[in-house]
Parts: structure tokens; sequence; C-alpha cells
């Protein structure tokens, strides 16, 4: 893909500080940020900041309004990749992008986004797949602090992920379940993990005919045994007054430790007698956290491929299940330091 013209990059903070940096040798990029806090970022509502005269939006906005920031630029007929995540559906969006001749990519992080790729690959390349597992992390590099745990962002959604229902499909229906009702144990290249339910699979629900599909987020041992028994005491409700939920998310917020991160992930993939696996696993680089570094890189690299899709939303899992588009991806994310490793396992009777 050639030189863009003028990029615009909404929101500065956490991911949109690498986005910015990774972009700005090789693009004209132009960051708007209420908080000022990319280089030369206008401290300037995205909301009401002009998207016209720009080839391209990165959205890196939180979800409250990240939804609002994408439809408008959209609307303006500006293509979209958006790292952000929102409850709002976002095949909501397809209409208003096809009419404008937009391209919109939708949950261009890590899970959902790398996690979405990755699965399309294992579909486009076993053709039928009987189960899909999503195993993914962003945890520090040893366990610290009571929890074995250091909060990197809000800890309010933190505690929505041990409390919403998380969407799995079973036998090819959608079911709700708890997120901490199967445990499980996981051998990792970091350790032993252990890994619980989150609501993640997202856009996957509605493009996979894939009938068993679910995703857990990983932690060190012992750390879900100590978040039952808080959610279980009722720390984690809504009701009463002050609400246990927000004391718990404030007192949450005080562990925060001086430790390294490190980003690890697994798609794994079974149909008939084949299994394909991929391994993803990014650590921190000079004042980069692992985590920037792996969900600033999916958003770098899709800049790569959006020219190339046609009008409306293209969820990742589509890019992942391109034969062109996919290596485009990977390249990207391999130069930016992201490790990516694949198996692929065939029963054969001798």
């Amino acid at each position: 893909m050639g030189r863009f013209v003028k990029v615009l990059l909404m929101g500065c903070g956490h991911i949109g500080r690498y986005i910015y940096e990774a972009l700005s040798p090789r693009h004209e990029v132009v960051a708007v940020d209420k908080g000022g806090a990319c280089p030369e970022a206008p401290a300037q509502d995205a909301l009401e900041v002009a998207v016209g005269g720009y080839d391209l939006v990165i959205n890196a906005l939180p979800g409250s309004v990240a939804y609002k920031a994408s439809r408008r630029a959209l609307e303006a007929g500006v293509d979209v990749v958006d790292v952000s995540f929102y409850a709002e559906d976002p095949f909501s969006l397809d209409e208003v992008a096809r009419r404008a001749g937009a391209r919109y990519i939708p949950d261009a992080g890590v899970a959902p986004g790398l996690s979405n790729v990755l699965a399309g690959r294992i579909v486009a390349d076993l053709g039928r797949v009987d189960e899909l597992g999503i195993y993914v992390g962003g945890i520090p590099e040893r366990p610290v602090g009571p929890l074995g745990y250091s909060i990197t962002w809000s800890p309010t959604d933190l505690i929505e992920e041990y409390t919403r229902p998380a969407r799995v499909k079973r036998g090819g229906q959608v079911a709700a379940v708890d997120p901490l009702s199967d445990v499980e144990l996981v051998h990792s290249p970091l350790g032993l993990l252990e890994a619980f339910y989150t609501d993640g699979l997202r856009t996957l629900l509605k493009t996979l005919d894939v009938p068993n599909m679910y995703e857990k987020t990983l932690r060190w041992p012992g750390h879900l045994e100590k978040i039952k028994l808080l959610r279980d005491l009722g720390f984690m409700s809504e009701e009463g007054d002050p609400q246990p939920r927000l004391v718990t998310a404030r007192l949450l917020a005080r562990l925060k430790f001086d430790v390294r991160d490190v980003v690890y992930m697994r798609v794994v993939g079974a149909g008939g007698e084949r299994k394909i696996q991929y391994e993803v696993l990014a650590r921190p680089r000079e004042r980069w956290t692992a985590m920037q570094i792996a969900a600033g890189s999916v958003a770098v690299g899709m800049i790569y491929v959006v020219k190339d899709l046609e009008p409306g939303v293209t969820p990742p899992e589509y890019i992942g299940m391109s034969n062109r588009l996919f290596p485009r991806l990977i390249a990207t994310l391999k130069q930016q330091g992201v490790e990516i490793v694949q198996e692929v396992v065939e029963r054969r009777a001798l």
C-alpha cells in the first residue's frame, strides 16, 4: 500500500501512543485526544474534530464513545480501523459504511482482533472445524501481589470480566455461562496458567460455522480461587450503598506493581483428524509494554490491508481467511516484534 496523505488518530491513551509513534515515521499522522497525550496532539474532543480530508481514521478511543466516533467517520466516507472495544454490534455499521463507500475493520486489537484473524485462518486451512478455543492473557511476567496480578487497566472493567456471563457456542447454539464455572489449567511457554471463560468471541459467533467455540482469559495459578471468594462474598455486587463493587474497584486500583508484563495467546482449532494451533507471544521493549506492542501492532498492520477491502464492515476473521491479506498482516506483526508460531498436527492410521 502506498503512503497515506493523512491519518487521523482518535485517542492517544495507552495503545494510541504506540500507534502514533509506530506510524509517524512513514505517514502523516494527526492525533486528537482530550488529554493531549501524543506529541503535538491538540486537546480536542474526537467527536467534534472534522474528519473530512483524511484518508484513514484509527479509532483508539474508550468504548463509551468509540462507536459514535467510528459511525461519524464512516458517514463522512472515511475508512476506519478500530482498536477500541464497545458494547454495540459492529455489524450495525455495515449499511452506513456501504452507503458512504467506506471500509470498516472493528475489533482490531489483540482479543478480539488478532484472535479473530487466527481463528479465521484455522477455518480457512481446515475447512471443517468442530471446536475452536482461544486462550489469551496480558499478565505480569511473574505472579505479584496478593492476587498474583498487576492492574494495568480499568478495575471496574476487570470486575466485569469475572461477573458478566460469557457467550460460548455449544452444539451449534450460543449459550451464556458463568465465567468462573470451568477453570482450566493450561501449560504455556510461561509456565502453568489457569484459564476462565470471558465474553470475547464477538463477531465470531455470527461469522464462523463452528459448533463449539469459546474464549478463556489466562491468569497465574491461584488468582481465580481468590477472585471467586471475593465474588461469592458479595464484594463485586452492585447492591448496597455504597456499592460493594465500587469499593472493590477502588481497592483493586491500588494493586499496581513495577513489574514487566507479557502477552500470551493460543488459538487452537480441530476438525476431523487435524488440529492447527497458533501461539502468540509479545514482551516489553524499550519504554513500551507488551500489551501496547501487541494491540498497537495489530492496528498498525490493518492499515496495510484496509484499502484492499470492499466497502462495509470486515471483521478481522475475514482477513485471516484471505490468502493475500493474512501474510501481509502477519509480516507487519513480526516487524513490530510480535512472535507467532504455528503447529499442525495430523492423525493418520499406519
